[in-house]
């Protein structure tokens, strides 16, 4: 029985809210609303569902609610827009929710994936009519849950003048209520069967809905007589509670012993003898011809949703082979889909602010929170900031990592992301339209006054383009292959240099990251990188959340361009597949290239149907029957640059696949990319290039290491910085205590030196680090401005100062505080500074932080020690080499002067390189053209530019700190710039520095040419493996003993250099009412070991006849070879000798008194590395 029911009631349709009380819903027309009274306000405690619609000029919402007499009330909020003011809509409930992740609106609703009309209105409350039914109530005789219930199916209208179909899943308003698991076959059929289940709170109301859509990946032709699809039975399994490796079952499904029978109904009765109550499984055999969706309702699967958390036993499903009943064909665990909850931080301009994304399901729409404001969040400044917002979008690619200024970074971006090709001619003036009608990225039209009902806290409320609160979104997917994730987001502001031209420009950008749902944490992510060097250069990256494997994966070019010189024309339609093997030395072969990688890689064996080729089998539309590793098909051929210049235009790209997993049993890393070229020549094949896929880990910084600047040291705590890519924030986290009247805390440029009386001083350590020369004098006072404003070391600036506390506790998050790239803070330091004069309080070096399980660090150094040789010094090197072999950045330090110690001469602009040999005695040669001779000549073991290498203006063209592997492995200065000598120190990050692995630059030479970009080799030094030995010693203290003249008596007997010989200033300490003292001695560089032994027999005996280290051609006959110091002995020397014990016990007691009191520890480092 119907109830139809008007009234005259108009009122208008949008709510007061807070900050924009006098909004009055500009260009809305007023609408006609039926009001309950008392019938609503208990159906409000009830089951509440909704339809979000916004498609073909039609928007707002269609509401189901419990009403009296089992009645639902329904209740339309609609408007219509400019371009189709009048409609007419028959409308219908459909078995199947709307596939939100599919943004093209006809293939959206498409009655073949929305399956069987279950309800139609048009009977009983006839067609929908706008004008005219905008805001409507209904009385109608159906469910809201059950077989035929309203919940998890879809709402579809239909114009049948136009042919046009919109749709909209109906769904609950507490997301709470809803939840959705999925089990995901892979092979030998492919597809997902989904399990949704309703607990509503207040209402009673529970049910559970299970739709599947599944196909077979091998041609079932032969054995099943040719049909559409196939049946088979199918239960949920579980696995024993004893079985650790419960994800193993999905390798070998006969694992699986146990049907899901948690109430011990016995065999056919079990919860998990699901085709007993609910019928066979259909399986689509031809995926490209026909899909054959199902649903199922099962109310005895109310069990589901508390198995699923368990911590132990692990639900399956399982499909059987129809010709062998007993036998498994497929099975895929049980996995319960949380929320998808992506953020986005915008911090420059002046402006900051967030915008959240939430998606429950890819059966619901995104909802999205925005929040921004001027940095100072004063009044004034938000209502400038109102009055300057011109729009909001989602961009095609993440921004550049190096890109500079803010202007330029944020065009990095690319256009806006417009995966339906939406002309801009066509779309409508922002909110005028309806979401189908603008490109999905750009959120200013969809979103602008709409979604009127929920709360929106505007400053300038009607009169501005800014976004502020809640809002829906239909077209704005959080998962599928048109996700947001990893993609740019940026705010325009009005420029209006010309007041008769205005027009838009960047203002403020950031990438969209997963986040944790209701958590402020970022989503792990896992990462794994390609490199190509030879004959092309290039990266890709592929990032899927970790431990995730059946998840999406995104596929990010960055750049590739031609380096081998033989051309400097852009290519394209290149091939792409992810291959079986890792590459073999033959990737620069000039015949059969690549063939070591082997074929496409298939680990889930899919054959192509019908016999057809793969390129007939597999495209974008039927990724579940492609191969793993046949990414051309699927995601479309790549181009090639010819000049780096073009390459952001031509090869950048970003691609959302749903089949590369990162982790899991069938893992691409250890794998390979190949890239074809079905033009060259036949002899070398059609592989132009090939790379391992290897893996790209998180980076972390922590200091805690603290050193004081002369004062009594009361600092404790740590700041530890972690980065997942350098696409993504740094999340820093700060812990001080024992603070006394401090303020700012700043990154400084370089360094601690440990062995100096003040280590924080402005002549060792250097001021802010200021990569992008920002003016401090402008800087607004601290945490008024947003970060660009602010030096890249001045956390205090950005953040917040220390001013009044003694612990300090924080956490915030920078995108201008870069673990990675030649910006790195990494190897850098943190100096804490007093209020009072802003003196330096106590500092501390920028390390890595790792676990021993996961990483370990190689040092290395070049050591310009050589008395005779022209120039003093050494460049030291780090990098992490994971345990999976991948390589870090490599962090340099340079401290090099004129020998003398009086030689205060200072050059600059020295070019250096690595060279391919070692040097020995002609690193002093006074004749510079033989001068540094054995090193042979640049290292070059890519063999960049070897097709035309003499071509020296395409190189410099070529290579650069933005091109980095475009360089020869040697060419430092190009890739980090020149050096200087007898200047401050420099540190430097280089991406292309190996230190470790068959292409290492250990046992090669550092080669530093004349000043001023001269080209003749001035200085030369061996790279060579930099130990770290630490011992504790305890020597009697003579009359007026000095730390620092006990350091250079003892470097000049051993004939070190004072970077091989050091002691930690903060560790030494008087034992023995004053008659000894306690150091920590650290012995570096390549003879670490040697020098350690020497120094014992040194203090042992007192004497060292020839040098520690070996000097080729150099014999200083000036050396002492005796040294007064001595070790204390294990008694106070201070204490009255005391009766012999045992006899005549002279040579006991000789040999206690002249007993070397050291400890030396089993460890390279001082300092501790913890990974949290």
């Amino acid at each position: 029985m119907v109830k139809s029911m008007t009234s005259v009631c108009h009122v208008r349709c949008c709510r007061a809210f807070s900050s924009a009380a006098s909004h009055d819903c500009i260009g809305l027309r007023n609408v006609l609303v039926l009001i309950f009274r008392s019938p609503l306000s208990s159906a409000a405690r009830g089951l509440n569902l909704v339809a979000y619609i916004s498609q073909r000029g039609l928007h707002g919402e269609v509401s189901f609610t419990q009403h009296a007499n089992r009645q639902v009330l329904i209740a339309s909020e609609l408007q219509t827009t400019l371009q189709y003011p009048e409609q007419a809509w028959s409308w219908g409930v459909y078995q199947l929710p709307v596939d939100y992740t599919i943004v093209d609106p006809v293939e959206r609703c498409q009655i073949a994936r929305l399956g069987e009309q279950l309800w139609s209105f048009d009977d009983d409350l006839g067609y929908l009519m706008l004008p005219g039914n905008e805001s409507t109530t209904w009385l109608n005789d159906i469910a809201l849950t059950g077989d035929k219930g309203l919940w998890g199916k879809s709402l579809v209208l239909f114009d049948p003048s136009v042919n046009v179909r919109i749709c909209a899943t109906i769904v609950t308003r507490d997301g709470s209520e809803d939840h959705l698991a999925e089990a995901r076959f892979f092979s030998p059929i492919t597809g997902s069967i989904y399990f949704r289940w309703l607990a509503a709170k207040e209402s009673n109301h529970s049910d559970t809905l299970i739709h599947s859509n599944l196909f077979h990946t091998r041609d079932q032709s032969r054995k099943m007589g040719n049909p559409a699809y196939t049946e088979h039975m199918w239960k949920i399994y579980v696995t024993d509670i004893f079985e650790s490796e419960a994800q193993n079952a999905e390798e070998n499904c006969n694992k699986l012993q146990l049907v899901f029978d948690p109430q011990n109904r016995g065999p056919g009765k079990a919860i998990g003898d699901i085709d007993g109550r609910v019928g066979s499984l259909r399986i689509t055999t031809n995926a490209r011809q026909n899909q054959y969706p199902q649903l199922f309702h099962d109310h005895q699967l109310v069990l589901l949703p508390s198995d699923l958390y368990g911590p132990s036993r692990k639900l399956y499903v399982v499909v059987f082979d129809p010709a062998h009943p007993d036998t498994f064909l497929a099975c895929a665990k049980i996995r319960h889909q949380k929320p998808r909850t992506a953020r986005v931080l915008v911090d420059g301009g002046g402006m900051r602010g967030d915008m959240r994304f939430t998606q429950r399901s890819r059966f619901e729409p995104t909802w999205i929170q925005a929040n921004f404001a001027a940095s100072s969040n004063e009044s004034a400044a938000n209502l400038n900031y109102a009055k300057d917002v011109s729009s909001f979008r989602i961009n095609q690619l993440p921004l550049e990592a190096y890109a500079g200024p803010e202007e330029r970074f944020c065009l990095t971006g690319g256009g806006v992301f417009n995966p339906t090709s939406v002309s801009e001619k066509d779309k409508p003036p922002p909110g005028y339209g309806t979401q189908d009608q603008y490109p999905v990225g750009d959120l200013s039209g969809k979103l602008l006054h709409r979604n009127k009902k929920e709360s929106h806290p505007f400053y300038l409320p009607g009169s501005s383009a800014e976004l502020a609160g809640l809002y829906w979104d239909t077209f704005l997917p959080l998962q599928g292959p048109n996700a947001i994730i990893f993609r740019s987001f940026s705010v325009q502001r009005y420029n209006r240099t010309l007041p008769t031209n205005i027009t838009e420009a960047p203002w403020a950008c950031g990438t969209v990251a997963l986040y944790e749902f209701n958590r402020p944490y970022q989503v792990p992510i896992l990462t794994a990188q390609v490199l190509y060097r030879y004959p092309i250069v290039g990266r890709i990256l592929f990032r899927q959340v970790k431990d995730e494997h059946w998840t999406e994966t995104a596929v990010i070019f960055e750049y590739l361009i031609h380096a081998d010189g033989s051309s400097v024309n852009k290519t394209a339609e290149h091939r792409w597949a992810i291959a079986d093997q890792p590459p073999g030395k033959d990737f620069y072969d000039w015949q059969n290239r690549c063939v070591s990688a082997g074929g496409v890689y298939n680990p889930f064996k899919a054959a192509p149907l019908m016999g057809k080729p793969w390129d007939e089998v597999c495209s974008g539309s039927s990724v579940e029957l492609c191969r793993v590793g046949d990414l051309s098909n699927r995601l479309g051929p790549l181009a090639i640059a010819g000049h780096k210049r073009e390459a952001a235009e031509v090869s950048r790209k970003m691609f959302i696949d749903l089949n590369i997993p990162l982790s899991g049993p069938a893992s691409i890393i250890g794998r390979s990319v190949v890239i074809f070229d079905d033009n060259g020549p036949k002899a070398r094949g059609e592989r132009l290039a090939c790379s391992i896929i290897g893996g790209y880990h998180r980076r972390k910084v922590v200091a805690r290491d603290w050193y004081s600047n002369g004062d009594p040291l009361t600092m404790k705590g740590k700041l530890e910085m972690v980065q997942q890519s350098e696409y993504d924030l740094t999340n820093a986290e700060v812990d001080f205590k024992g603070l006394d009247l401090n303020s700012g805390y700043h990154v400084h440029v370089a360094p601690v030196e440990g062995d100096l009386e003040f280590p924080c001083e402005d002549s060792t350590v250097y001021g802010h680090w200021n990569p992008r020369n920002v003016n401090p004098k402008q800087s607004p006072p601290p945490a008024t401005g947003s970060t660009d404003e602010y030096e890249l070391g001045d956390l205090s600036g950005k953040f917040g100062t220390l001013d009044g506390v003694t612990m300090y506790e924080q956490t915030y998050n920078d995108s201008r505080l870069p673990l990675f790239g030649y910006e790195s803070i990494i190897g850098r330091s943190i100096v804490v500074h007093k209020k009072e004069k802003n003196r330096r309080w106590a500092c501390s070096t920028l390390e890595r932080g790792y676990s021993p399980n996961e990483a370990r660090e190689i040092r290395a150094i070049a050591s310009f020690h050589h008395p005779a040789g022209y120039a003093y010094g050494y460049i030291r090197f780090t990098q992490l080499i994971g345990n999976d072999n991948s390589q870090s950045d490599t962090i340099i330090e340079v401290k090099l002067r004129y020998p003398g110690k009086h030689d205060r001469n200072v050059t600059h602009n020295h070019n250096w390189n690595i060279w391919v040999n070692p040097v020995g005695v002609d690193a002093t040669v006074q004749q510079v053209e033989t001068r540094c001779v054995a090193a042979g000549y640049v290292w070059n073991p890519y063999y960049t530019q070897l097709a035309d290498p003499l071509n020296q203006e395409l190189y410099k063209q070529e290579c650069g700190p933005d091109n980095p592997l475009r360089c020869y492995v040697g060419d430092v200065s190009a890739r980090l710039g020149p050096i200087s000598i007898g200047s401050r120190r420099q540190v430097f990050t280089d991406s292309n520095f190996p230190l470790e692995g068959t292409v290492s630059a250990l046992g090669r030479s550092i080669v530093i040419f004349g000043p001023e970009f001269s080209g003749f080799r001035f200085a030369c030094a061996n790279i060579e493996p930099d130990h770290d030995i630490v011992k504790y010693i305890n020597l009697k203290k003579p009359p007026r003993f000095v730390v620092a003249q006990f350091l250079e008596d003892v470097r000049h007997v051993m004939g070190l250099p004072e970077w091989m010989l050091a002691i930690d200033s903060r560790s030494t300490k008087t034992l023995h009412n004053d008659a000894c003292i306690q150091m920590i001695v650290h012995f570096k560089g390549p003879s670490a070991h040697r020098i350690e032994q020497d120094f014992s027999r040194l203090l042992a005996v007192g004497r060292l006849d020839s040098p520690s280290i070996y000097i080729p051609g150099y014999d200083n006959s000036k050396r002492k070879r005796t040294l007064s110091y001595r070790t204390c002995g294990v008694r106070d020397p201070n204490e009255k000798s005391v009766k012999k014990l045992f006899g005549s016990s002279g040579s006991m007691r000789n040999l206690a008194e002249g007993l070397v009191v050291m400890l030396a520890l089993p460890i390279v480092r001082l300092f501790s590395r913890v990974m949290i």
